[in-house]
């Protein structure tokens, strides 16, 4: 809960200090000269209007709130025999009149690097952010073209305009081929989350979070895959109220129809081992069962990606929570410059162990998006989104209403230099 990045300093210095880490892990020594690079800038500047922004059940006047938002990012790919790279810094900007204690910038650096030898391969996903809790509680349904796996958890749902979500996660995958059909690998996910309220109480707890994971895939032929893994994970709250430890198994079947259609299923059993310090030592052990099945489709016209299932998550509320999600994306060219987007999200929560019901939260959330193309890079959008939350230790449900409306550019897929 520390308040050093209110420092414009230190939040620059840390900002620059990931990118360089970043981009130097990204970029394996000696491939630089033959990378061919491409990038691909973007900006939008948006306004906004929402009936219930502070999600107050039953409203409130100081709710109705306007905003104008300036997101900024960039798509840099870095190309090589062996390895693919791409890297994506991205800053927001907000200001919404009547709130002034709101974060107006918020930072993110995405990195995805796949490197391929003849027997192994490498991918490494690493994420930074820092970002105002209200926008990190309220994620959409959209599907991360760098890592649509990413399941975006939103926190606890207490709404404290001004505090601030500080994320570094990084989750390196390693496959090695024994056989044609045969192989074994190792992943891993290390997640450093913190919150900050500056004078005041942060509503959420820091935590650090570990997991590790060995696995066994088959090739049952050209169009389908079988996994059996077996992992280990550790949650920490940096507050030193709660600790867990946990092990698990995995079972994954994928079956793909072409390149551009697939499914996936997995069922997993997950034993935790949970202490929770205050006021005195309790411990506590519980087992749950859980799984995930996904579909996508891609076409000329239009794509869809679902998902829907239970998964064991670590959050902000001193443990380890249920999360049973279901998230859907749907996007089709209408004309040659107007296309749809249609994106939903719902997840319940259940906290893990002795403290269950005190943070559980149901929430929602569902975009419409039209966009049309002004000329090949400019565009204009508008849109309606509809954010739902039903918090166990709330009077009632709350429900905003949000329109936008933005313009934007976007350059052309692929520019290499």
């Amino acid at each position: 809960m520390s308040s050093s990045y209110r420092n414009p300093a230190r939040l620059r210095l840390a900002v620059s200090s990931a990118c360089v880490v970043a981009v130097a892990a990204a970029l394996p020594l000696g491939t630089c000269l033959a990378a061919q690079t491409y990038v691909e800038p973007r900006f939008d500047l948006r306004a906004e209007t929402n009936d219930n922004f502070n999600l107050v059940p039953g409203g409130s006047p100081d709710s109705d709130v306007y905003g104008y938002i300036a997101d900024l990012q960039a798509l840099i790919g870095i190309a090589t025999p062996r390895s693919d790279t791409s890297i994506r810094p991205r800053i927001r900007l907000q200001e919404y009149p009547d709130r002034d204690d709101l974060e107006r910038l918020e930072a993110f650096l995405d990195i995805r690097s796949q490197y391929d030898w003849e027997r192994s391969a490498l991918l490494v996903l690493g994420n930074y952010s820092r970002q105002d809790s209200y926008n990190a509680d309220q994620p959409s349904g959209e599907f991360d073209p760098l890592d649509p796996t990413d399941p975006a958890n939103p926190g606890s749902g207490d709404i404290l305009i001004g505090e601030t979500r500080t994320l570094f996660a990084i989750r390196p995958n390693y496959t090695f081929e024994l056989t044609e059909r045969t192989s074994f690998g190792f992943e891993a996910d290390y997640q450093d989350v913190s919150y900050d309220a500056g004078s005041g109480q942060a509503t959420q707890t820091d935590y650090n979070f570990t997991i590790g994971e060995g696995f066994v895939s088959w090739s049952l032929d050209p169009k389908s895959d079988f996994r059996v893994g077996a992992y280990v994970s550790r949650y920490e709250a940096k507050d030193n109220s709660t600790d867990s430890d946990a092990y698990g198994g995995e079972v994954g079947y994928q079956y793909r129809w072409s390149e551009s259609i697939g499914a996936e299923v997995s069922v997993t059993y997950e034993q935790d081992d949970t202490t929770n310090y205050l006021p005195v030592p309790v411990e506590e052990s519980t087992s749950n069962w859980g799984g995930t099945i996904t579909g996508y489709r891609t076409g000329e016209v239009s794509s869809w990606r679902v998902t829907a299932g239970r998964t064991f998550i670590p959050t902000g509320d001193s443990e380890k929570a249920i999360s049973d999600q279901f998230r859907v994306q749907y996007d089709r060219d209408l004309s040659e410059r107007l296309s749809f987007r249609g994106a939903g999200r719902f997840e319940a929560r259940t906290a893990i162990g002795g403290n269950a019901g005190n943070n559980d939260r149901d929430f929602a959330r569902a975009d419409l998006t039209l966009k049309w193309m002004m000329a090949p890079t400019w565009y204009v959008q508008g849109g309606y989104s509809y954010i739902w939350q039903d918090r166990e230790n709330a009077s009632s449900d709350a429900a905003n209403n949000k329109l936008f409306i933005s313009v934007g550019y976007q350059a052309l897929r692929r520019q290499r230099r």
